[in-house]
């Protein structure tokens, strides 16, 4: 009589932290994801609701397309509600391989194939002894105390640029506001979510992108205000108001969105960060103010030292950026460049065509864009940092640094192609004059 074998259902799961037991769900047999290896030995567990015939007839086979990126210990069965196969694994290089897993059965003498999951794709990263992220990242900080006084007196240079008569308006018709903190933080969180479901990114670094995207304003969106012929004041109001928003907005979206990521623990938000960014935003742009009210003469001065400081600045922002993105070029893939180009695009997106709906003026318009699209990512590392074990910190920690790198590039883009489109503009229209004359 034929026996009849019943599969339920096959659930992959794999360990990437400390514990063995902290598993990755595969939700289907049929879905295959990137599993991320970073230590010499790992392990995951196949669970099974197969249905033996007698105790030990059914057995777990593993085929590696590469040996030398992942080798197999052994694979061990326990019995508890439901059977568990466990797979001890030793990495080698750096480098991806494709897992096959076949669930066999044996009748007497032959056996017989029940299930298969094919091209289950394992990245393995290797930790680098040398700590560059933690060298790069120290390095950083040391060329940022160098410049720190030319930071601060960018800022107080902006805050001579400040209108109380535009700044008093906008606080009587505060929409543009209102339009760039929904887009930072409902328009863009969701964004991001969703993009990363598309690109089936691992849990980590879909984090790291979430929270990149529910990061407030800054990263130079007041420079970029002034160099567009934006709103300067609407900008750096923004900014402020954005950066207090975060203290509220930030642990609301990491609650939503790592229960639907199915992450589980404590996400800590840099409380004291936050509140030191909005301080260092505040602080020199009300001495500027109280500059050009009390002191026109040295105001004028800082005024027409602001757009030179300010170049220099973007330029060791940009240098700077880079250093950090070099850091993570091994852990940089297609799928996770193509997020980072999207990010800003679609914040400069949102926040200029809502603004245009609205109807307010063009450098509103703008300013709403660069608020929306220049993210001040450091803030979502500080989560990061905070949050995750060193190795899945390193991961997630490429989703902030691609998404700045990339909205750095395309704001300079769009910088050279307005500055080339006003002069071709100027020069057209001196022509037509002379030929007038």
């Amino acid at each position: 009589m034929t026996n009849k074998l019943f599969i339920t259902w096959i659930l992959l799961f794999v360990t990437l932290g400390e514990a063995e037991n902290s598993f990755i769900s595969f939700l289907s047999i049929a879905k295959t994801g990137i599993l991320f290896f970073t230590k010499t030995e790992e392990s995951f567990i196949v669970q099974s609701r197969y249905k033996e015939k007698w105790p030990n007839s059914s057995r777990l086979s593993v085929l590696l397309e590469d040996p030398t990126v992942l080798q197999v210990v052994n694979v061990t069965k326990t019995f508890s509600d439901i059977m568990n196969f466990t797979i001890n694994l030793l990495t080698g290089e750096g480098g991806e391989t494709n897992v096959t897993i076949q669930l066999w059965d044996s009748e007497g003498r032959q056996e017989r194939l029940i299930e298969e999951i094919k091209n289950v794709k394992v990245k393995v990263l290797k930790q680098r002894k040398n700590h560059s992220f933690l060298a790069s990242m120290h390095l950083n900080q040391n060329v940022l105390m160098v410049i720190l006084p030319m930071i601060l007196l960018n800022k107080c240079a902006f805050g001579c640029k400040i209108e109380l008569q535009v700044l008093r308006t906008i606080w009587k018709r505060p929409l543009p506001v209102i339009l760039g903190a929904v887009t930072q933080f409902f328009l863009m969180p969701f964004c991001g979510f969703l993009l990363t479901q598309i690109l089936a990114l691992p849990e980590a670094q879909a984090f790291g992108f979430v929270m990149t995207c529910t990061c407030p304003g800054g990263g130079g969106g007041y420079l970029f205000a002034l160099l567009l012929e934006g709103d300067v004041t609407l900008a750096i109001l923004m900014t402020c108001t954005s950066t207090l928003l975060a203290l509220i907005m930030m642990p609301f979206n990491s609650f939503i969105y790592s229960r639907m990521l199915g992450l589980s623990g404590t996400f800590h938000i840099p409380v004291s960060k936050i509140m030191s960014t909005l301080l260092f935003i505040l602080i020199p742009i009300s001495v500027g103010v109280v500059i050009k009210r009390r002191m026109p003469e040295k105001a004028d001065f800082l005024e027409r030292i602001i757009r030179p400081l300010s170049f220099i600045l973007m330029f060791v922002g940009i240098y700077l950026t880079f250093r950090m993105v070099l850091v993570f070029l091994k852990t940089l893939n297609l799928e996770v460049f193509l997020l980072g180009l999207m990010v800003p695009t679609l914040g400069l997106l949102f926040g200029f065509s809502s603004a245009k709906i609205c109807m307010l003026p063009v450098p509103m318009c703008k300013t709403v864009a660069i608020e929306s699209g220049m993210i001040n990512s450091v803030l979502a590392l500080a989560i990061i940092q905070l949050s995750f074990s060193p190795s899945e910190a390193e991961t997630a920690s490429v989703a902030p640094f691609t998404v700045v790198m990339c909205s750095g590039c395309e704001m300079l883009l769009i910088l050279l192609v307005y500055k080339a489109r006003k002069t071709w503009i100027l020069g057209r229209d001196r022509r037509g004059k002379n030929a007038l004359v």
